[in-house]
């Protein structure tokens, strides 16, 4: 450790305790188009989301090969969390440049191609994020995380159990796109071509998105406390003099 560490200048990071319900919230689309303006805006907010995302994703995947061949339960733990993190940084970071190219497009075949991209991100990320029936939820990112869970405190278990809750309900309130996201990822091209001439109403496919992107950003939130607990118990480590170089 660096030997100019003031001690007292340590701190724990807080558990906080998210609103996650306002992650999970019914939108609907309230007929508005952007302008032009507003289409410039989402595009940059975009391009800067990515931007971040993208150095978040890089120190992940370096923290994953620095710890691949540590197997002790600490790093066994932070493999399962850290991994999950990479998985909704890479989900939302893709949704993103799928929407902003949809966003981007001029030309209806070009609407209708990155909109038929944004189903499948859109069912395929909450398949591998929770899932819809017993076999895809338990080989889910959310569930990989319960094999862990043991490892933290009530705070965070209760936290996870709420969060469950709501993403049961979410994946009950519809079919996530399946049928769509079957049409485009097996080729069934007499579908897919009556879906690319169909009238494409942008807000209302941004709003859809808006629904995977806002459960990932929770999913996230939650997360955070995970790790802030994984960062506390090596401070705690840290004060105890058992991470100190001699």
């Amino acid at each position: 450790m660096n030997g100019d560490i003031n001690i007292e200048d340590i701190r724990f990071f807080p558990i906080r305790n998210f609103q996650y319900e306002e992650f999970f919230r019914d939108v609907q689309y309230t007929g508005e188009t952007l302008n032009v303006a507003e289409r410039s805006e989402y595009v940059k907010m975009t391009d800067e989301t990515i931007a971040h995302n993208l150095k978040g994703l890089t120190m992940i995947s370096e923290e994953l090969e620095r710890i691949k061949d540590l197997h002790d339960n600490y790093h066994n733990v932070q493999r399962v969390v850290i991994s999950t993190m990479l998985f909704t940084l890479m989900t939302m970071t893709d949704g993103m440049v799928a929407s902003k190219y949809f966003i981007l497009a001029d030309k209806d075949i070009d609407r209708g191609f990155m909109r038929g991209k944004l189903w499948v991100i859109m069912n395929e990320g909450f398949k591998k994020l929770y899932g819809f029936e017993d076999k895809t939820k338990k080989n889910s990112e959310w569930y990989k995380l319960l094999s862990v869970l043991d490892y933290f405190p009530d705070e965070v278990k209760s936290q996870y159990d709420h969060l469950t809750s709501l993403l049961e309900k979410h994946s009950r309130t519809s079919s996530w796109w399946r049928d769509e996201r079957n049409i485009e990822t097996h080729m069934d091209v007499e579908k897919m071509y009556a879906s690319r001439c169909e009238i494409i109403i942008e807000g209302n496919v941004l709003t859809d998105f808006l629904k995977l992107i806002d459960t990932l950003m929770g999913v996230n939130m939650f997360l955070s406390n995970m790790h802030n607990c994984l960062n506390n118990f090596l401070t705690y480590k840290y004060l105890r003099g058992e991470l100190r170089e001699e």
